[in-house]
């Protein structure tokens, strides 16, 4: 959907992703970008200058002699902004001609693709936005390119276009560069504002104390919590800090399950039947206070309903964590995760 929307673009495509791995995937990506650009459409793209490593060789050389408009987000310098390996630009989003976006979790690789038999699958959700909200997008892409290049920021056209759906969206642009931690604020809201259930989707769990106390107080006063996390993670470090934490939820009667391989990087919150947060952050300190990130509040009963019924399913193929689960881990497991709690703060 991503490549056919770059084929079909004519005005401008604005991509930004954290990896951008050049297997067949990423070379698929860099053949639609560079054909954009030749018959004269604005094609930018923005790659994290650590996320960038993924694969080799780097995906700048491909656009090298290009008419592709190439930058890397915070590179390691010692003569211009320093060497910065924590401010990662995390954020993943495609803006096509102003009226069309793409955000969610995935990165651009092989790993990313729903059919494939890659060692390293990686199972993601993403998402196709039309309407207003893709104006809001293309400003947090412009004001990341802004910073990156130095260029003069340019006025956003927001789109005219009839949105196809009746949800109502927000842009949630967060960063350590904002005046306020407005993505651990909205979960805390969010989950203060819950009546009846609250459902977790994330591959890195390591909440923070506002957090574990908001998810804690949603189960005392009666709301269903339930929270799927990935069995297999390609972070064996992040999973062992998030099981030290997770006692702290089974006792008061949070629902946990693990989900089988191969690796799941899905990652949404839902409160109640109407609302949905979604985007490229994770339920960890490096999402919530490092990274630069973009996500989206929706409000919309269709939404939330179709991933109702994604969460039961993989529910159902999933293992449920209980508490004896946690306490019968042999005493090297507690010190190993405990050890790796301690690193939470960068994790």
């Amino acid at each position: 959907a991503m490549l056919e929307a770059i084929y079909e673009a004519r005005q401008s495509v604005y991509l930004s992703s954290y990896i951008f791995e050049t297997n067949q995937t990423g070379r698929d990506f860099v053949a639609a970008l560079n054909e954009a650009a030749e018959r004269g459409v604005d094609v930018r793209v923005l790659v994290d200058a650590l996320g960038e490593y993924y694969s080799f060789p780097p995906v700048r050389r491909l656009f090298r002699n290009s008419q592709v408009r190439f930058a890397r987000f915070l590179p390691p310098s010692l003569t211009n902004r320093g060497i910065h390996l924590h401010l990662r630009n995390h954020r993943k989003l495609l803006v096509v001609d102003s009226t069309l976006g793409f955000t969610g979790g995935m990165n651009i690789g092989d790993r990313h693709l729903a059919d494939t038999n890659h060692s390293r699958r990686v199972v993601d959700i993403h998402f196709r936005v039309t309407g207003p909200v893709v104006g809001q997008m293309q400003e947090a892409f412009l004001e990341d390119w802004q910073f990156v290049t130095e260029e003069p920021f340019e006025s956003i056209r927001f789109p005219t276009a009839v949105a196809e759906g009746q949800g109502f969206c927000r842009g949630i642009s967060a960063g350590p560069n904002e005046d306020f931690e407005k993505l651990s604020w909205i979960l805390i809201g969010a989950l203060n504002c819950a009546r009846e259930r609250v459902r977790i989707m994330t591959p890195y769990f390591i909440p923070d104390r506002p957090v574990i106390a908001s998810i804690n107080a949603a189960v005392l006063r009666g709301v269903e919590v339930e929270i799927i996390l990935p069995a297999k993670n390609n972070l064996p470090f992040v999973a062992w800090a998030a099981q030290a934490y997770l006692w702290e939820f089974l006792q008061y009667g949070t629902r946990i399950y693990y989900q089988p391989a191969p690796f799941v990087h899905s990652k949404f919150l839902m409160v109640d039947d109407y609302y949905v947060l979604l985007g490229s952050a994770n339920f960890d300190p490096r999402s919530l206070r490092l990274n630069f990130e973009f996500n989206l509040e929706v409000y919309d009963h269709v939404l939330t309903e179709a991933l109702d019924e994604h969460f039961d399913a993989v529910r159902r193929r999933s293992n449920l964590v209980t508490l004896h689960d946690m306490d019968s881990r042999s005493l090297m497991v507690k010190m190993r995760d405990s050890l790796a709690k301690l690193f939470s703060p960068y994790l």
